[in-house]
């Protein structure tokens, strides 16, 4: 009986000292994780002050595109006024070339030959 419960005690003592190297490369794991994630932080801080002035400079191209689109279409604004009153001048010279040509043909008609 007592060797028995020697065997069974060493057999305790076994199993405790492989749960405790079990436990011991955990732990190691963990450390490890650890660190990995630290320096995961890191490079997020560090990619977070990078983006910063990207986002900055990002913005200010939106503005002066955003400024120059206005310029375009205001440019656009005046040359459809000009061609609106380039065309109401070219009609009203056609009406008037054809005004001519009638009174140049009637002329010539009633001229005395």
């Amino acid at each position: 009986m007592l060797s028995q419960l020697i065997s069974m005690v060493d057999s305790m003592r076994t199993e405790q000292t492989e749960m405790k190297e079990q436990l011991n490369g955990v732990v190691k794991k963990q450390a490890v994780m650890k660190e990995n994630q630290a320096a995961m932080r890191e490079e997020q801080t560090a990619m977070k002050t990078e983006q910063s002035p990207m986002r900055r400079e990002i913005s200010e191209m939106k503005t002066e595109g955003d400024r120059r689109h206005r310029e375009i279409m205001d440019e656009f604004k005046i040359l459809r006024a000009d061609q609106d009153h380039i065309w109401k001048k070219t009609v009203e010279n056609e009406r008037d070339i054809a005004q001519l040509k009638h009174q140049i043909s009637n002329e010539h008609l009633n001229a005395p030959t």
